[in-house]
C-alpha cells in the first residue's frame, strides 16, 4: 500500500524552491516545530528561521531528481494548509548545500555588534531577525558536512 501524498509548494520571494507531491514536512513556527502528513486539518501558521524538511512523493520528485528526505534552510515566512494543499511562502530559502558558511558567521558577528548598538524596539527586532537567519544558516550549512 503507498502512503498517502498531499501538493506541496515551497517559495522564497524569488523563486520557486519546490511544487509537487509530498509525504511529509516537519518546519519551524512560532509554536515550535510542527509536521504534516497528508489530510491535515486547515491552519496558518508563521514560520521562523530554522530548517524545514520534506519527503518528495511521485513523478515531481522523480523529474526533480530528489529521493528521501530533502532539507531546506528557511527564513521568516508563512505557513498555510487548506484542503488537502501545503504553501509555504518565505523570505529566503536555501539547500544547506549552497550555504556559503564563512559568509553566514561574517553576518552572525555583524548582527551582535549590530546588537550591542540598537536602541529602538524595532531596530533590535530587526537585528534579532538577522541573527536569527545568520544562526539558522550556520547550523544548515554544518549539517552538510555531516551528510
Amino acid at each position: 500500500m503507498s502512503e498517502a501524498t498531499f501538493l506541496l509548494q515551497i517559495m522564497a520571494s524569488d523563486h520557486m524552491i519546490y511544487e509537487g507531491q509530498a509525504q511529509s514536512i516537519t518546519l519551524p513556527t512560532t509554536e515550535g516545530s510542527i509536521g504534516i502528513l497528508a489530510q491535515h486539518s486547515n491552519l496558518i501558521m508563521a514560520v521562523v528561521p530554522g530548517s524545514l524538511e520534506f519527503v518528495p512523493a511521485g513523478k515531481s520528485a522523480q523529474e526533480a531528481g530528489l529521493s528521501g528526505k530533502q532539507t531546506i534552510v528557511v527564513s521568516n515566512g508563512l505557513l498555510k494548509v487548506e484542503n488537502g494543499e501545503v504553501m509555504v511562502l518565505v523570505d529566503t530559502a536555501e539547500r544547506p548545500e549552497d550555504i556559503d558558511e564563512a559568509r553566514a558567521r561574517r553576518a552572525e558577528e555583524k548582527a551582535r555588534e549590530d546588537l550591542k548598538r540598537t536602541n529602538s524596539n524595532r531596530d533590535h527586532a530587526m537585528v534579532e531577525a538577522e541573527l536569527s537567519r545568520a544562526l539558522s544558516r550556520i547550523k544548515g550549512a554544518t549539517k552538510k558536512h555531516r551528510l
